[in-house]
């Protein structure tokens, strides 16, 4: 159920992973699309060379944010041993770039959260952290009926992908452009990256939320690509990780 003094556009975005450009541009675009809340679905850090700015970033513009897989990472040794030999050094590397007081912040934020009828997680709802959604295809129905609201916005794949379900079978479409959610069905919204894409469309992205109106809208944010490549490369970090921003 909607409530009726919640916000009128919600922005949702994920998958940051310590591109400072590609998130600066975001939050400046969405400073002009008039919106009144904005959520971040985790991975604010991991992979890019500025996770420290990034955090700060988000903290100081008061957004609400859930609990990535790459955030959780930080949190010991335990949670470092799910990622491949790579991703946990750029890890290690990345908690060593950030502040006593932005790890204790980024560490602490929930696996989920709900409002306006949504609800918001990094991985797969209810609350999972680590769950690819493309890996419950043949279980979708569990999924839907793990959460209540009507509609779930997930991140963690870096792409665009819009599931419904009528009760039935769910069904996956592609997400782009402007669409209207019907309200005969249930939705589950993976809302792309903003600084690792990974569906051939370098710019960042994200997307507005109307629960009134149940209209949604992919927003896609150019931004300097080539001096996130250099701080990669003055960071010492692997090279992929400027190739995945595609970069020239």
């Amino acid at each position: 159920m909607i409530m009726s003094d919640c916000a009128r556009r919600i922005a949702v975005f994920s998958d940051a992973h310590g591109n400072y450009e590609a998130l600066k541009s975001v939050l400046a675009d969405m400073d002009g699309q008039n919106v009144d809340d904005v959520v971040c679905l985790g991975d604010t850090i991991g992979y890019g060379p500025d996770p420290e700015q990034c955090a700060r970033l988000v903290r100081e513009r008061g957004i609400d944010m859930v609990l990535g897989n790459h955030e959780q990472g930080l949190l010991g040794d335990y949670f470092l041993s799910w990622f491949n030999p790579q991703a946990r050094d750029m890890l290690l590397k990345t908690r060593a770039l950030l502040s006593d007081d932005s790890l204790r912040w980024l560490t602490s934020r929930p696996k989920s959260l709900e409002r306006c009828g949504c609800r918001f997680v990094h991985g797969c709802p209810p609350s999972d952290v680590r769950m690819y959604i493309y890996k419950c295809h043949g279980r979708m129905e569990e999924v839907f009926a793990s959460f209540d609201e009507p509609v779930c916005f997930v991140g963690h794949t870096h792409e665009l992908w819009h599931y419904e379900w009528d009760g039935g079978e769910a069904e996956r479409h592609a997400l782009e452009g402007t669409a209207v959610l019907s309200g005969e069905t249930r939705h589950i919204i993976n809302v792309g990256a903003v600084g690792q894409p990974r569906d051939g469309n370098p710019n960042a992205k994200y997307v507005i939320y109307e629960p009134h109106t149940r209209r949604l809208v992919v927003r896609f944010v150019p931004y300097d690509i080539e001096k996130t490549v250099l701080r990669i490369k003055d960071r010492g970090f692997p090279a992929v990780y400027g190739k995945r921003l595609g970069s020239n």
